[in-house]
């Protein structure tokens, strides 16, 4: 099965809506809790997102292809897309507001390639992605990420 799925992983707990609302800059309306299948299915409906939270971390699932600007986050975050249906594949890892890598590739050619370490031309992103939830969230995530329950949340307009 091939992921398509974007997101975020944050080595920090965001305690409170407008936290979230300010990282985000949008406002937000809680919906429901959801289980790991629908936060991560290519199906949801637009303009929401499934946020899992624990006591050390935070693992937001978003849209495709949105993008958001990490330079104001004073914690180790990590931005990824993944998409095995078109072959496309982003991520970066900021520190405190400094990039620390991004690798961008598309149809097997890479795009931008900054920094050094972390992730590698041959490395499997999902895998990468899952080991980062692991550290950052300190829950076990990829042994029991089925059994999680995600706040979804919609953008108010």
């Amino acid at each position: 099965m091939g992921f398509n799925i974007a997101g975020l992983i944050i080595n920090k707990k965001i305690e409170r809506e407008q936290e979230l609302e300010s990282f985000l800059e949008n406002k937000l309306h809680y919906v429901k809790d959801v289980e790991f299948e629908d936060a991560t299915s290519s199906s949801k409906d637009e303009n929401t997102i499934d946020v899992l939270q624990t006591e050390n971390g935070t693992l937001i699932i978003t849209e495709m292809g949105q993008i958001y600007d990490l330079t104001n986050i004073q914690s180790e975050v990590v931005q990824f897309i993944v998409s095995d249906v078109s072959d496309t594949y982003y991520f970066e890892k900021y520190s405190n507001g400094n990039l620390d890598r991004k690798f961008i590739s598309s149809q097997g050619e890479i795009a931008e390639d900054i920094g050094e370490g972390i992730l590698n031309e041959d490395d499997d992103l999902m895998d990468k992605i899952w080991e980062f939830a692991d550290d950052y969230l300190q829950n076990k995530f990829t042994e029991n990420m089925f059994d999680l329950k995600f706040k979804r949340y919609e953008f108010s307009t």
